[in-house]
């Protein structure tokens, strides 16, 4: 009875000592909360080349791969995206809330073409994508709820 009693007892101290720090999880200061608050804004403004769409591990397609004469591309401005792929566009509205984005759906083209494989991908991807990773100042990834992702490079300015 006495081994069961102090087991008990050893049991009760070794979970309240780890339930007893909660508190390094929390910031030390109203400073550091309100830097773990304040993400650096993303901005997606400008032209960018979409370089990869993926659906999953096995499903994705490459414009440059798909069509190598005409890239596609997204330009975002003003809280809207202009998707130009080799044949049609897509056009809608979205807004970046730290690493969230919402791309709300909008008007797209309809016309027939020999090779739609992007532009299908894009359709079933777009609906899909909460968060954007800033990779660096050129590379963009724009991620789905599940495992798909649309990577983007920054198109590069024509010389003035």
């Amino acid at each position: 009875m006495k081994t069961i009693f102090a087991t008990c007892i050893a049991l009760a101290a070794v979970t309240c000592s780890c339930s007893g720090n909660r508190s390094q999880n929390q910031p030390a200061t109203q400073a550091d909360a309100d830097s773990v608050q304040t993400a650096p804004a993303i901005v997606l403004d400008g032209k960018w080349n979409i370089d990869n769409v993926v659906v999953n591990d096995t499903l994705y397609a490459r414009p440059s791969e798909e069509t190598p004469d005409r890239k596609s591309s997204i330009v975002f401005e003003d809280g809207n995206y202009a998707i130009a792929t080799n044949c049609n566009s897509i056009q809608g509205s979205y807004s970046v809330n730290g690493d969230s984005i919402a791309m709300n759906p909008g008007l797209c083209t309809e016309m027939a073409c020999e090779n739609m494989r992007v532009e299908d991908m894009l359709k079933k991807v777009l609906p899909a994508i909460r968060t954007v990773n800033l990779v660096n100042d050129s590379v963009v990834r724009l991620n789905g709820e599940a495992s798909e992702y649309i990577v983007l490079t920054r198109a590069e300015e024509p010389a003035k």
